[in-house]
């Protein structure tokens, strides 16, 4: 009988396909990297705006006309896909989306209407695995394409005499990069996970060489080890100044990041993940707070 019992406990140990250390699952996280080689599926979905602020008008000489208040919209859609060859190599490629627009006409004339979409395709290796640590490392490149639109802008070019006044402004942006990530597992509940990465390339001003750097750090916790509860919780910080996050802007955006997810499953991962962060946008006097709500499910294989 006790044999029995313990062979049905390895049997449902190794049909686990999410990724463990200690017995404990590490969610994956939007706006951050997992360090785990293993094959799997993922989508993320966000939808966020910013606090309501102003935004300064057309100036002629000394004079400001049509100056603007309100609020603008950010979209963002993520598709990754992984395949794992060996216990310490994975590909993977993924397709990004992201756009930011006004939330009235006014707005969107003050602002315009900025989108990017591209994706990166890169190798996950494998450097070192205990009971209760992981650590990897990535190669990418990444191949971007933005599209600005700013009505505002294009009659301020005209008022002051600039050549080639543009409405559309299509820029393409390739980057190289590598990055390190990992994961500790203190027991079945805790975990910790943290990531930093470096691109270097084009910029989305097309005038300018430059690099971006990303890292953060993450704390979660899973009630399902301890008290049969199937529900996890995601804190972490991310300091970032990726294009897809900025777009045109320079700058860094600092990203608090709270996620609640499902964890009562072996093989899928489905969580609601809040995000909050400032960043620069040229056309707003000052920074504005974006808060921004996505959805993620990831399928492993």
């Amino acid at each position: 009988m006790v044999i029995s019992v313990s062979a049905q406990s390895d049997t449902l140990k190794n049909e686990r396909k999410l990724p463990t250390l200690n017995g404990h699952a590490f969610p994956s996280v939007a706006l951050t990297e997992n360090s785990f080689v293993a094959t799997s599926l993922q989508a993320d979905l966000g939808f966020g705006k910013t606090s309501p602020l102003r935004i300064g008008g057309i100036k002629i000489g000394d004079h400001e006309i049509f100056s603007f208040e309100g609020q603008l919209l950010f979209l963002s859609m993520e598709v990754r896909y992984q395949q794992r060859f060996n216990p310490w190599l994975a590909m993977y490629m993924s397709f990004t989306m992201a756009g930011r627009l006004g939330t009235d006409m006014s707005m969107i004339f003050a602002d315009g209407v900025n989108t990017i979409a591209g994706g990166d395709i890169g190798w996950l290796i494998r450097i070192k695995q205990t009971r209760k640590f992981n650590l990897s490392t990535k190669l990418f490149i990444q191949n971007l394409s933005g599209n600005f639109i700013n009505v505002r802008k294009y009659f301020e070019d005209l008022i002051d005499d600039v050549p080639n006044p543009q409405v559309v402004n299509k820029v393409p942006a390739m980057n190289v990069g590598i990055g390190v990530q990992g994961a500790y597992a203190f027991n079945p509940m805790f975990g910790l996970q943290f990531h930093i990465k470096y691109a270097y390339g084009e910029a989305f001003d097309r005038e300018n060489t430059s690099g971006y750097i990303a890292g953060g750090l993450l704390g979660d916790v899973d009630f399902m080890p301890g008290y049969d509860v199937p529900i996890g919780f995601v804190l972490g910080y991310t300091l970032s100044s990726a294009p897809d996050i900025l777009m045109s802007e320079g700058g860094y955006a600092n990203i608090i990041i709270g996620k609640i997810g499902y964890t009562g499953s072996d093989d899928f991962e489905l969580g609601l993940q809040y995000s909050f962060y400032k960043v620069n946008i040229s056309s707003v006097e000052s920074k504005p707070n974006i808060s921004l709500i996505s959805l993620g499910l990831k399928f492993y294989f």
